[in-house]
Protein backbone atom coordinates (compact mmCIF):
# COMPACT_ATOMS: atom_id res chain seq x y z
CA UNK A 1 0.00 0.00 0.00
CA UNK A 2 2.45 2.56 0.95
CA UNK A 3 5.45 1.73 -1.17
CA UNK A 4 7.05 -0.72 -3.00
CA UNK A 5 9.77 -1.12 -0.85
CA UNK A 6 6.62 -1.57 2.55
CA UNK A 7 5.51 -4.81 3.23
CA UNK A 8 1.47 -5.00 2.63
CA UNK A 9 -0.65 -5.26 5.76
CA UNK A 10 -0.39 -8.59 7.90
CA UNK A 11 -3.23 -6.80 10.57
CA UNK A 12 -3.62 -10.55 12.40
CA UNK A 13 -0.15 -10.80 13.34
CA UNK A 14 0.83 -7.12 14.34
CA UNK A 15 0.61 -6.00 18.31
CA UNK A 16 -2.56 -4.84 19.41
CA UNK A 17 -1.67 -0.34 19.23
CA UNK A 18 -0.14 -1.30 15.78
CA UNK A 19 -3.67 -2.31 14.59
CA UNK A 20 -5.52 0.45 16.94
CA UNK A 21 -2.94 2.66 14.35
CA UNK A 22 -4.51 0.89 10.87
CA UNK A 23 -7.31 1.67 12.18
CA UNK A 24 -7.20 5.19 13.19
CA UNK A 25 -5.45 5.25 9.32
CA UNK A 26 -8.32 3.81 7.72
CA UNK A 27 -10.73 6.74 9.63
CA UNK A 28 -7.93 9.45 8.64
CA UNK A 29 -8.28 8.07 4.51
CA UNK A 30 -12.40 8.15 5.15
CA UNK A 31 -12.29 11.63 6.45
CA UNK A 32 -9.71 12.90 3.59
CA UNK A 33 -11.88 11.27 0.81
CA UNK A 34 -14.63 12.85 2.15
CA UNK A 35 -12.89 15.86 2.91
CA UNK A 36 -11.69 15.40 -0.90
CA UNK A 37 -15.25 15.18 -2.85
CA UNK A 38 -17.15 17.63 -1.27
CA UNK A 39 -14.33 20.54 -1.52
CA UNK A 40 -13.32 19.63 -4.90
CA UNK A 41 -16.98 19.40 -6.20
CA UNK A 42 -17.74 23.06 -3.67
CA UNK A 43 -14.67 24.32 -5.45
CA UNK A 44 -15.55 23.32 -9.15
CA UNK A 45 -19.35 24.67 -8.40
CA UNK A 46 -17.90 27.40 -7.13
CA UNK A 47 -15.55 28.39 -10.21
CA UNK A 48 -18.00 27.90 -12.94
CA UNK A 49 -20.59 30.22 -11.18
CA UNK A 50 -17.85 32.60 -11.22
CA UNK A 51 -17.02 32.42 -14.73
CA UNK A 52 -20.62 32.52 -15.63
CA UNK A 53 -21.57 35.37 -13.78
CA UNK A 54 -18.20 37.39 -14.79
CA UNK A 55 -18.36 36.39 -18.87
CA UNK A 56 -21.91 35.94 -18.93
CA UNK A 57 -23.61 38.00 -16.62
CA UNK A 58 -21.23 40.56 -16.22
CA UNK A 59 -21.33 40.54 -12.40
CA UNK A 60 -18.96 38.78 -10.19
CA UNK A 61 -19.04 36.96 -6.39
CA UNK A 62 -16.18 38.82 -4.71
CA UNK A 63 -15.13 35.76 -2.52
CA UNK A 64 -15.02 32.81 -5.02
CA UNK A 65 -11.64 33.40 -5.51
CA UNK A 66 -10.80 33.52 -2.11
CA UNK A 67 -13.19 30.26 -1.18
CA UNK A 68 -11.09 28.39 -4.25
CA UNK A 69 -8.55 28.97 -2.79
CA UNK A 70 -8.83 28.07 0.69
CA UNK A 71 -10.59 24.94 -0.48
CA UNK A 72 -6.71 24.02 -2.59
CA UNK A 73 -5.11 24.42 0.13
CA UNK A 74 -7.68 21.73 1.53
CA UNK A 75 -7.61 19.51 -0.96
CA UNK A 76 -3.71 19.75 -1.26
CA UNK A 77 -3.50 18.51 1.83
CA UNK A 78 -5.80 15.98 2.40
CA UNK A 79 -4.68 14.27 -0.73
CA UNK A 80 -1.06 14.68 0.13
CA UNK A 81 -2.44 12.31 2.96
CA UNK A 82 -3.95 9.95 0.55
CA UNK A 83 -0.87 10.00 -1.37
CA UNK A 84 1.02 8.78 1.47
CA UNK A 85 -1.20 6.27 2.07
CA UNK A 86 -0.76 4.56 -1.58
CA UNK A 87 2.63 5.16 -1.86
CA UNK A 88 2.18 7.78 -4.39
CA UNK A 89 4.37 10.81 -3.95
CA UNK A 90 7.84 11.28 -5.98
CA UNK A 91 10.55 10.11 -4.43
CA UNK A 92 14.19 9.21 -5.34
CA UNK A 93 14.42 5.62 -5.23
CA UNK A 94 17.93 5.51 -7.01
CA UNK A 95 19.75 3.64 -4.05
CA UNK A 96 17.27 1.87 -2.23
CA UNK A 97 16.63 0.11 -6.00
CA UNK A 98 20.33 -1.08 -5.38
CA UNK A 99 19.64 -2.29 -1.89
CA UNK A 100 18.22 -5.57 -0.85
CA UNK A 101 17.40 -7.28 2.30
CA UNK A 102 18.28 -5.42 5.53
CA UNK A 103 19.89 -2.67 3.91
CA UNK A 104 17.02 -1.81 2.00
CA UNK A 105 15.12 -2.08 4.99
CA UNK A 106 17.24 0.30 6.99
CA UNK A 107 17.34 3.04 4.33
CA UNK A 108 13.62 2.98 3.39
CA UNK A 109 13.27 3.13 7.45
CA UNK A 110 15.88 6.11 7.98
CA UNK A 111 13.39 7.78 5.03
CA UNK A 112 10.28 7.68 6.60
CA UNK A 113 12.16 8.62 10.26
CA UNK A 114 13.07 12.41 7.87
CA UNK A 115 9.36 12.30 6.54
CA UNK A 116 8.05 12.01 10.18
CA UNK A 117 10.71 14.87 11.66
CA UNK A 118 9.53 17.13 8.75
CA UNK A 119 5.43 15.93 9.38
CA UNK A 120 6.69 16.66 13.31
CA UNK A 121 7.72 20.34 12.16
CA UNK A 122 4.68 21.01 9.82
CA UNK A 123 2.02 19.96 13.30
CA UNK A 124 3.94 21.88 15.70
CA UNK A 125 4.20 24.93 13.87
CA UNK A 126 1.00 24.96 12.01
CA UNK A 127 -0.19 24.90 15.86
CA UNK A 128 1.96 27.92 16.32
CA UNK A 129 0.63 29.65 13.30
CA UNK A 130 -3.18 28.80 14.28
CA UNK A 131 -2.67 30.26 17.81
CA UNK A 132 -0.94 33.77 15.89
CA UNK A 133 -4.41 34.20 13.50
CA UNK A 134 -6.79 33.11 16.40
CA UNK A 135 -8.49 36.31 15.89
CA UNK A 136 -7.61 37.20 12.08
CA UNK A 137 -11.00 36.98 9.62
CA UNK A 138 -10.35 36.25 5.95
CA UNK A 139 -11.57 39.87 3.87
CA UNK A 140 -13.92 38.51 1.13
CA UNK A 141 -15.76 35.39 3.47
CA UNK A 142 -15.07 37.00 6.84
CA UNK A 143 -14.30 33.36 7.45
CA UNK A 144 -12.08 32.63 11.04
CA UNK A 145 -8.22 32.53 9.09
CA UNK A 146 -7.76 29.18 11.57
CA UNK A 147 -10.17 27.34 9.28
CA UNK A 148 -8.13 27.45 6.15
CA UNK A 149 -4.90 27.64 8.33
CA UNK A 150 -6.06 24.67 10.25
CA UNK A 151 -5.46 22.29 6.84
CA UNK A 152 -1.54 22.33 7.39
CA UNK A 153 -1.87 20.67 10.85
CA UNK A 154 -4.59 18.31 10.24
CA UNK A 155 -3.45 17.34 6.91
CA UNK A 156 0.62 16.58 8.68
CA UNK A 157 -1.53 14.65 11.23
CA UNK A 158 -3.10 12.47 8.84
CA UNK A 159 -0.12 11.72 6.88
CA UNK A 160 2.19 11.32 10.63
CA UNK A 161 -0.13 8.35 10.59
CA UNK A 162 0.32 6.58 7.43
CA UNK A 163 4.21 7.26 7.66
CA UNK A 164 3.91 5.55 11.22
CA UNK A 165 1.68 2.84 9.81
CA UNK A 166 4.60 2.28 6.91
CA UNK A 167 7.58 1.85 9.47
CA UNK A 168 5.45 -0.59 11.36
CA UNK A 169 4.81 -2.41 8.35
CA UNK A 170 8.24 -2.15 7.42
CA UNK A 171 9.69 -3.40 11.09
CA UNK A 172 7.43 -5.54 12.20
CA UNK A 173 5.60 -6.93 8.56
CA UNK A 174 8.50 -9.39 8.24
CA UNK A 175 11.66 -6.79 7.67
CA UNK A 176 12.25 -7.72 4.19
CA UNK A 177 11.18 -4.80 1.59
CA UNK A 178 8.81 -6.68 -1.27
CA UNK A 179 9.56 -5.62 -4.91
CA UNK A 180 7.21 -3.76 -6.54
Amino acid sequence: MISPDIPAPVTHRMPLPVRWLEQIGRSCNAIARLLLVVMSAVMAVTILAQVFLRYVVKASLPWSEELARYLMVWIGLMGASLAVHEGRHVGVTLLTERLRGRAKTVVTGCALLVVLWFLWLMISQGAVLLQNIWQQRSPALNLPMVIPYAAIPLGAIFMTVQVLLALCRLFLGGGEAREG
